[in-house]
């Protein structure tokens, strides 16, 4: 789906990981490498779909064997996502880097700190903001895009589950991965008291979240 910029864009309201559970007492997750993460993602779709060829090779219907753990992993839609997933970015062009912001990544932050001390979900705050507001609040606008991942192993893991968007009817995690116009991002990682970890992307077209220039022309428009 594609709206105007003038509407706050969002991911779904729900992303949980198909690792939840293995992320209990794991490490932190490292923000720059979930960065480099989306960068490789969208600068090269087809190396990542073929490291996609590997992950499927982990899966027994909908079942998901990680290599480092001793159990399996219930999936939604098991191997058959995957594939789609794969089908989906041969068809995918490379795309410019995603530059680091400040301002966007204090934002994420800011969600993070909340739903670490309350347990919550999805893009809402515990006072109801929402992500264009919490950008807004430290300084920029409400022109952004946010996509968060629960219970993931590790940034690989995290960046992996946003593309493939097992349960995700409409795939809109990955529609924000690969959308041109996003061009700046902050990430948040941290614990969180359900699924053991998650990570909030901020992105916008500019890096503070701001309208930006179209030159008297019609307003662009982006992914949800």
């Amino acid at each position: 789906m594609r709206i105007g910029l003038r509407i706050v864009m969002a991911g779904l309201a729900l992303f949980v990981g198909s690792a939840v559970e293995a992320t209990r007492g794991s490490r932190p997750i490292d923000t720059q490498i979930l960065l480099d993460q989306l960068n490789a993602a969208r600068s090269d779709p087809q190396s990542y779909r073929n490291g996609l060829q590997q992950y499927r090779g982990w899966f027994h219907g909908d079942l998901l064997r990680y290599p480092s753990l001793n159990y399996d992993i219930q999936t939604e839609e098991g191997v058959a996502v995957v594939d789609e997933t794969i089908a989906w970015l041969g068809r995918r062009s490379p795309l410019a880097a995603i530059e680091p912001s400040a301002l966007l990544a204090k934002a994420a932050a800011t969600h993070l700190a909340d739903q670490a001390r309350t347990g919550g979900q999805g893009h809402a705050g515990s006072d109801g903001s929402s992500p264009g507001e919490r950008v807004r609040r430290v300084g920029g606008g409400t022109y952004v895009a946010e996509i968060i991942s629960y219970g993931s192993v590790d940034a690989v893991d995290a960046m992996r589950q946003l593309i493939v968007d097992d349960g995700v009817t409409d795939r809109g995690h990955r529609e924000i991965v690969y959308n041109a116009e996003l061009r700046f991002a902050g990430v948040a990682c941290g614990p969180h008291p359900i699924y053991g970890s998650m990570c909030v992307i901020d992105l916008g077209v500019t890096p503070d979240g701001s309208w930006p220039s179209t030159g008297g022309g019609s307003a662009r428009r982006v992914a949800r």
